[in-house]
């Protein structure tokens, strides 16, 4: 029993994460860009803490948020992991644009899209909402190649941040973050069960 437990948390250990690429905006843009119809500045204050992205819709397409190149790579780690952001509706515009939040990852395999933000988002409340989008192929992931291939050379990033059917609404944007699994508080317990079969 004792053996297979170590053996368990050894496998578990070893799949730890190796870190997590934040953008919490707090400073400047962090390289993050606007295209296809957005025009985007930073805001010093006012975000869900400290800087944000103010982005405004200023053409009949929908418009993308586009990560910088430090966030390409190997992004193998964040397979079961999250990828989550902020966003506001500025002018309290009607969101009624359903693919919203949209994320399309693109790698030398190939390309995925995920749509896992609810409709009507996000709402005109005048509030910063947090919307979380799973790295995991049971999420529904669909492109031309699978999920897995994909995270392992990242090439391109971007979410789609239109959520009005006009040419109207002023989204922001802040804290995108990917992480992986398993979280800090899963990992000290694994590394706290270790401790206990070493005093044994």
């Amino acid at each position: 029993m004792e053996r297979m437990l170590r053996a368990t948390l050894f496998a578990l250990c070893t799949a730890l994460p190796l870190g997590a690429s934040a953008a919490s905006f707090d400073a400047d843009a962090e390289g993050w860009t606007s295209s296809n119809g957005g025009t985007q500045t930073w805001e010093a204050s006012g975000g869900n803490s400290g800087g944000w992205l103010r982005v405004v819709d200023v053409t009949g397409d929908d418009f993308l948020l586009n990560a910088p190149a430090t966030w390409r790579g190997n992004w193998t780690v964040f397979l079961g992991g999250t990828l989550s952001f902020d966003a506001l509706n500025v002018n309290n515009e009607s969101p009624d644009w359903a693919p919203f939040g949209e994320v399309t990852l693109t790698g030398t395999a190939g390309s995925v899209v995920l749509d896992a933000v609810a409709a009507n988002q996000p709402p005109a409340d005048g509030l910063w909402h947090r919307y979380t989008v799973q790295l995991s192929p049971g999420a529904g992931w669909s492109g031309t190649a699978s999920l897995a291939a994909v995270l392992a050379n990242v090439t391109a990033v971007t979410i789609k941040g239109e959520f009005h059917a006009g040419i109207t609404e002023i989204v922001g944007m802040d804290n995108i973050t990917v992480s992986a699994v398993p979280e800090p508080a899963s990992a000290a317990l694994l590394l706290g069960g270790l401790g206990l079969l070493t005093l044994r």
